[in-house]
C-alpha cells in the first residue's frame, strides 16, 4: 500500500520475492518512485510489448485503477492490479500467474492442433445435434458428400445434414444403436452424396456426448468411404462362390443351391435331377498342348454346357475337369436322359486348340431327388456313384443311379483302404512263372508276378487290384518294391537266368522311375543285363518322347526291355522303329486262338518282325502240346504258360534249378528243363 505521499505503507515478503527486490528497496517508508525507477533501470519491463511498456517505463500509470499482465525477465508471469485509495495513494497486488499462463498456452496449442487435425483429417469428422443437424463438419466429410470447402465451417444453411442414408430405416437403426449403447462402430450403409446424387458406401463410427448432468446433448463421429471395401467384399464373395476360370458356380454355391432346390421340391412336390460330369481324355489334351490350352478348353466346354441347359438349370465346376448340373422340374428318366445325351453330344464336338482339332468326351452319372436322396449330400453322392459306373461302362456315356450301386462302390473303397494298408505293411508277394528257351529246351528265366494274399478274402486277382493301384497312384510304391524284391531274389539264381518285371504306365511316367530301377540293381547286386523290364504298348502312347528317352537311359546301362502283350493295345510299328526292344511278347489271346488264320498270320508277322529287328519272340499263354508245337513251328524263341508251370512262390522254383549232368559244351551252372520229362511235374506244381 502506497500513501498519498508516495511512500510505502504496507508490504509483504511475497511482494519482494515476486518483484525480485531487496528489503533495502522495498520497506515501510521507502519511496515508491525510486522502486519504479530501479525496475526501469534493470530492464524489468523489456518483455512487455507496445504501449504498456511505454506507460510502465514512463511511470505514466500513476495511481490510476488498472489491471495488466506482464512477464518478468526471469520468465515469471505476474498479474498487477492497482486500486486507488479515497485518501490518495493506492493498493497494488502482484499475483503469480505463470502456471495459469502455461496452461492457457497449452490449451491454445491443443486447440490449434485439434483444428489442424479436424480440418486436414483424411476421414470425415462431424458433430451433430440429436435431431441430426450438423454443428460442424470437416473438409473430408464435405467432399465425401460432394460439397466444397465452404460447407466445412458451418453445416447449417448448406442442406448438409446427418440424414444421408439411402434407406431411411438405416437412420432409425443408427440412432437406436447410438442412444441404446452410447456408441456405434463401423456402421456401413449406402448413402447418396447430397450434392452429386452419386451413390457411395460409407463406414461410420459415432459416440454420444453428454452434458454436465450426464444427459445426451449431441453426438460426434467419423465417416470413411467404404465403396472400394464393399466392392472388394463383393468380389471376394463372388470368388468364394464362383469358379475363377469359367465363372460358373463352384462347389460351395452348387451345394447351397441344391439344398434350396430340394427344400423347394419337398414343399411343392416337384423333382430335382443332379448330373455329375467328368470329362474323358481331358488330361491327355492338357498334357499334350499345355495348361493354357487346357484352361481354354475348359472355358469352351463350360460355355457349351451352359448354353445346352434350360433357363433355371444350374451348371457348376467342382474343380479340375469335374462339373455338376442341377436340372429343375424334371423327374422322368426319359427327359433327364435326353438332357444328358445333349450334353454328351455337345461336349464331344471338336474343339480348335491353337489350330489343332481335338475331341474330349464326358461321362455322366444321374441321381433324381427325392427318389435317390432327399439331402444334398446324399443325392450328390449317389450321382457320383452312377458316374463311376458310367466310367466303368467305357466312358462317354450316361448311367442312372440304381439301388445297390453304393454297395459296389463301398466295396471298392474298402478294397482301396486294404490296398493302402497292405502296401504300407509289405503284405504283397511275388510269384515266378518260368520262361523256356525253345532252341535248347532249357530254363531261360522267370517272370515276376504280383500276388495279394488277403487275410480275409484269400488271393485277390491282379485284375482287381492293379487298376486300383494305378488309379490311386499306389502302383509307384508297389512297383518300386516289386523291382527291389525281384532283383534280390534273382541275385540268388544262377548267373544266366533273367528275371522279368512288369512295369505300369503310371510307374514309368513317374519322375523317380529311373532311380527306382538303379536302386533295385545296386541293393541286390544283380547285373543289369539280367533284369528285363516288361512294358505294354500303352506306356508309349502318352508322353512317348519322354518315356522313350527314359528307356534309352536304362538300356545304356544294360537293362533289357520287352514289349508285353504285343498286338492288343495301341500297336504301332513306329514305336518299334523308335526303340529297339530286346524282346516282343505275343499276347496269350493270339496263342489261344492258334487255329484261326488271322491269329496265325499275326504271329508269323510278329516273328518275322522280331527276326528282322534282332529281338527275341516269346509266346505267352501256352497251355497245350498243340499250342507248343505250333509256336515252335512258327519260329518263336521262347514260351511261357501253364504247360510249364503256373506262377509259383520262390521256394517252389528253387527245385527247377538243378545242374545239367551230361555234356561239357555248356557252362557248369547252366540249368536244364527238358520239356518232355518235366512238363507235367511243373504243371502240377
Amino acid at each position: 500500500m502506497v500513501g498519498a505521499d508516495n511512500r510505502v505503507l504496507v508490504h509483504n515478503q511475497k511482494a519482494r520475492d515476486l518483484l525480485g527486490v531487496s528489503e533495502g528497496l522495498l520497506h515501510e517508508g521507502a519511496r515508491f518512485d525510486l522502486l519504479q525507477q530501479h525496475q526501469i533501470d534493470r530492464g524489468e519491463f523489456r518483455k512487455v510489448d507496445g504501449e504498456l511498456r511505454h506507460l510502465l517505463e514512463s511511470a505514466a500509470l500513476g495511481t490510476a485503477a488498472v489491471t495488466y499482465e506482464r512477464e518478468r525477465p526471469n520468465g515469471t508471469s505476474i498479474e498487477v492490479r492497482s486500486v486507488p485509495l479515497p485518501t490518495g495513494g493506492l493498493v497494488r497486488t502482484f499475483t503469480d500467474i505463470t502456471e495459469r499462463k502455461r496452461r492457457e498456452a497449452a490449451l491454445r496449442l491443443a486447440e490449434a492442433e485439434y483444428q489442424t487435425l479436424f480440418q486436414n483429417a483424411v476421414v470425415g469428422v462431424y458433430r451433430a445435434n440429436l435431431d441430426g443437424t450438423l454443428v460442424r463438419a470437416n473438409q473430408a466429410l464435405a467432399k465425401l458428400h460432394g460439397y466444397g470447402d465452404s460447407a466445412c465451417a458451418t453445416a447449417p444453411g448448406t442442406g448438409f445434414t446427418h440424414d444421408w442414408y439411402v434407406d431411411g430405416d438405416r437412420t432409425h437403426a443408427f440412432m437406436r444403436l447410438l442412444l441404446t449403447h452410447g456408441r456405434v462402430d463401423d456402421f456401413v450403409s449406402e448413402v447418396t452424396g447430397h450434392a452429386t446424387g452419386r451413390p457411395i458406401w460409407v463406414s461410420e463410427t459415432a459416440w454420444l456426448v453428454r452434458d454436465a448432468e450426464g444427459c445426451p446433448s449431441c453426438f460426434e463421429g467419423t465417416v470413411v468411404d467404404a465403396t472400394e471395401r464393399k466392392r472388394a467384399e463383393a468380389q471376394i464373395e463372388h470368388m468364394a462362390r464362383h469358379d475363377a476360370l469359367t465363372g460358373l458356380p463352384n462347389r460351395r454355391q452348387f451345394q447351397e443351391r441344391l439344398t434350396q432346390e430340394l427344400v423347394h421340391a419337398q414343399r411343392q412336390g416337384t423333382a430335382v435331377a443332379v448330373l455329375c460330369c467328368d470329362l474323358d481324355r481331358f488330361k491327355t489334351v492338357n498334357d499334350t498342348f499345355g495348361h493354357p490350352a487346357g484352361d481354354a478348353l475348359l472355358c469352351t466346354l463350360a460355355d457349351r454346357m451352359r448354353r445346352s441347359l434350360q433357363p433355371g438349370d444350374i451348371v457348376a465346376r467342382l474343380g479340375g475337369d469335374e462339373f455338376a448340373i442341377i436340372l429343375l422340374g424334371r423327374s422322368h428318366p426319359h427327359g433327364v436322359g435326353a438332357a444328358a445325351q445333349r450334353l454328351i453330344e455337345i461336349v464331344g464336338e471338336p474343339v480348335d486348340i491353337d489350330g489343332h482339332l481335338t475331341n474330349v468326351g464326358v461321362s455322366i452319372g444321374v441321381a433324381i431327388g427325392l427318389d435317390d436322396g432327399d439331402r444334398a449330400d446324399l443325392l450328390f453322392k449317389n450321382a457320383d456313384i452312377a458316374l463311376y459306373r458310367a466310367k466303368e461302362a467305357g466312358r462317354h456315356t450316361c448311367r442312372f443311379y440304381e439301388a445297390g450301386m453304393d454297395m459296389a462302390v463301398a466295396s471298392r473303397n474298402l478294397l482301396e483302404i486294404d490296398l493302402k494298408d497292405t502296401v504300407r505293411n509289405g503284405g504283397f508277394a511275388l510269384h515266378y512263372q518260368p520262361i523256356i528257351d525253345l532252341a535248347s529246351d532249357t530254363l531261360r528265366g522267370f517272370e515276376a508276378l504280383l500276388r495279394w494274399p488277403h487275410a480275409a478274402k484269400g488271393m485277390i486277382s491282379p485284375a482287381d487290384f492293379i487298376p486300383l493301384a494305378e488309379e490311386t497312384g499306389l502302383i509307384v510304391e508297389l512297383g518300386a518294391w516289386a523291382l527291389r524284391d525281384a532283383c534280390q531274389e534273382a541275385a540268388s539264381w544262377p548267373s544266366d537266368l533273367r528275371v522279368g518285371v512288369n512295369v505300369s504306365a503310371v510307374q514309368i511316367q513317374h519322375i523317380d522311375f529311373h532311380q527306382h530301377v538303379l536302386d533295385a540293381l545296386v541293393r541286390s547286386g544283380l547285373a543289369p543285363e539280367r533284369l528285363e523290364l516288361e512294358i505294354t504298348e500303352s506306356v508309349l502312347v502318352k508322353d512317348a518322347e519322354r518315356v522313350i528317352a527314359c528307356l534309352h537311359r536304362l538300356r545304356r546301362i544294360g537293362v533289357r526291355l520287352a514289349i508285353d502283350d504285343f498286338g492288343t493295345g495301341y500297336s504301332s510299328l513306329s514305336y518299334l522303329c523308335q526303340f529297339p526292344f530286346d524282346k516282343i511278347k505275343i499276347d496269350r489271346s493270339f496263342i489261344q486262338d492258334a487255329c484261326a488264320s488271322t491269329s496265325g498270320a499275326i504271329v508269323r508277322a510278329v516273328v518275322g518282325l522280331g527276326r528282322h529287328l534282332g529281338a527275341t519272340i516269346t509266346a505267352e499263354g501256352v497251355e497245350t502240346q498243340a499250342q507248343l508245337d505250333w509256336v515252335r513251328r512258327e519260329g518263336c524263341s521262347e514260351v511261357q504258360g501253364f504247360i510249364f508251370g503256373k506262377p509259383m512262390p520262390p521256394s517252389v522254383i528253387k527245385g527247377m534249378m538243378r545242374p545239367v549232368g551230361v555234356g561239357h559244351d555248356q557252362p557248369p551252372e547252366r540249368m536244364h528243363c527238358p520239356v518232355s520229362c518235366e512238363r507235367r511235374s511243373l504243371l502240377d506244381a
